[in-house]
């Protein structure tokens, strides 16, 4: 799996919660009454983890309701498996697991898992790693919200017509 390298943890926007809840239905299965219990801890250990390392707080602790209240309505998936792997990671990389509580240790250990699930598909799916140089993997941002910049397509121009043509 993709380690990214130390650094200042990043506040994750609120917004982008939204984006992975619905995208962790649409590309890991995950039963929609699942997505809170998954993703509050993981929510509640990037404050904690911010917190420790000194980062400005711009938004307060939400309770569970409260959260789910909030990433519930108005959420799209990410278009591919690319942007999802990206974000999946991106979200860990803001995780100081060590300054966690067991119940986030315990959502960290369940999303790598759906992380390693989700790598297995792609490759099953399209015969190369998800982080291949074919794919569009690197033009992702490793953040929970989507830039307008990020590609819709999971291969590069050329390679998109060789995998059409192996699957065809």
């Amino acid at each position: 799996m993709t380690e990214y390298p130390k650094r200042k943890p990043f506040l994750i926007p609120i917004e982008g919660y939204r984006h992975m809840s619905r995208s962790l239905i649409r590309f890991c299965g995950v039963d929609e009454l699942g997505i809170v219990p998954l993703l509050y801890p993981l929510y509640i250990g990037n404050l904690d983890t911010c917190q420790y390392h000194d980062v400005p707080l711009t938004m307060m602790e939400l309770s569970e309701d409260g959260f789910w209240s909030v990433i519930g309505p108005w959420a799209r998936p990410y278009h591919t498996e690319l942007q999802m792997h990206r974000s999946m990671l991106g979200l860990l990389s803001n995780i100081q697991k060590d300054l966690t509580i067991q119940r986030t240790r315990d959502a960290v250990r369940q999303f790598r898992v759906l992380i390693g699930n989700l790598e297995t598909r792609f490759e099953a799916a399209y015969d190369c790693e998800i982080t291949d140089p074919r794919t569009q993997y690197n033009r992702c941002w490793s953040r929970l919200t989507v830039r307008d910049s990020e590609p819709l397509t999971i291969f590069k121009s050329p390679c998109l017509r060789e995998a059409r043509a192996q699957h065809h």
